[in-house]
């Protein structure tokens, strides 16, 4: 059958890069042939329109320091290497694709998540409209932040309802997203975890990362700002005698900075000694490779990763106190549990997408 993916992933991040290929190639390993449709844009929702300087604005942010130089290189190779490797590697291509498909996939990620100021704004495509397929399903879709008192105050909760209910399944990845599902179309839906964790990428990562001693901040740029957690992270990386290192993003209290493949962070998570993180993928990073780690819940992601965590029975991981960073990092995790839920996952996963994409 011919498939098409309607994801994030023209999205420059290593998640969203990751997510997709893993879900591609599943698929592939189904029989089937599969492309992606790039997202059409929607229109500016009122209190989540770009300016026309948005960008500009967040650029300006992001370099301004007596570090500019530093900040600069760090951007323009994060970004080339996404637009120039990553993302033809992935298979994307630019422009709309008019093709028809006989299914098309929505998902993962937060392909539903409107409250939040993005290029494409609220796209009606992304919950399935106008798509030229035979079916329409999800997988592991997201709402993220937006919820459904979001939904009223945008005034999209009625457009929102009545396209999910047109799609033949939906599969969704937390309990949020359920729960709007459910209140919309009256159909509780199914769950599904990420697709980073049904994959192994095992032949397309480096069989070492050539670091030893080394701590992971996986972050984004403005996210870990208050000095309480950055000293925390900074003190406990001295008293265990690690680097610090970022992964894709310049921050100037961290040791070092790289910029590696999708696969290659892969590895450094495998190989790390532990991880602090405020992202939902590099929770899930952490999870996949066994590792100690540490995840500080924001208001913008406390949906998603505050389900993720207590799937997987890992909400002691949650760092509400920065003080208690080190005693989180140091208690160890009992994988054995986790690795069988996420074998199990992977199974249901496999099955589901197997009975939909006939």
């Amino acid at each position: 059958m011919k498939i098409a993916i309607l994801s994030m992933q023209e999205v420059k991040n290593y998640g969203s890069f990751l997510q997709a290929f893993s879900l591609k190639n599943t698929i592939e390993s189904l029989g089937h042939t599969c492309d992606f449709i790039n997202i059409i844009p929607g229109r500016q929702l009122p209190g989540y329109k770009i300016s026309h300087f948005h960008k500009v604005r967040l650029l300006f942010q992001r370099l301004w320091g007596w570090d500019f130089m530093k900040r600069f290189e760090t951007i323009y190779k994060f970004q080339t290497r996404f637009s120039k490797e990553f993302l033809p590697y992935l298979g994307v291509k630019p422009g709309e694709n008019h093709a028809h498909y006989d299914v098309v996939v929505i998902g993962s990620d937060e392909v539903f998540n409107c409250a939040q100021q993005t290029w494409f704004g609220f796209s009606p495509q992304l919950f399935g409209k106008g798509l030229n397929a035979d079916k329409v399903i999800t997988y592991a879709a997201s709402f993220g932040a937006t919820t459904l008192d979001k939904l009223q105050a945008m005034g999209i909760k009625d457009e929102v309802g009545e396209l999910l209910k047109k799609l033949v399944c939906i599969s969704v990845r937390d309990e949020n997203s359920a729960i709007v599902v459910k209140a919309l179309t009256d159909k509780a839906p199914f769950r599904h975890v990420d697709p980073v964790l049904i994959y192994d990428y095992t032949r397309y990562m480096p069989s070492e990362v050539k670091k030893n001693d080394y701590m992971i901040v996986y972050t984004y740029p403005g996210r870990i700002t208050d000095e309480n957690e950055i000293d925390a992270i900074r003190t406990y990386a001295r008293q265990q005698a690690l680097r610090l290192v970022s992964i894709g993003h310049y921050f100037p209290w961290c040791d070092e900075v790289v910029v590696p493949t999708p696969f290659e962070v892969l590895a450094y998570f495998r190989d790390a000694a532990c991880i602090v993180t405020d992202t939902f993928h590099g929770s899930v990073f952490s999870i996949k490779y066994n590792k100690p780690f540490c995840t500080i819940v924001r208001n913008m992601n406390n949906q998603k990763l505050s389900y993720l965590l207590k799937q997987f029975g890992l909400e002691s991981r949650i760092a509400n106190d920065v003080s208690r960073m080190q005693t989180i990092l140091e208690t160890p995790i009992d994988y054995m549990p986790v690795n069988s839920l996420i074998e199990a996952e992977r199974e249901k996963s496999i099955q589901y997408l197997a009975s939909q994409l006939l």
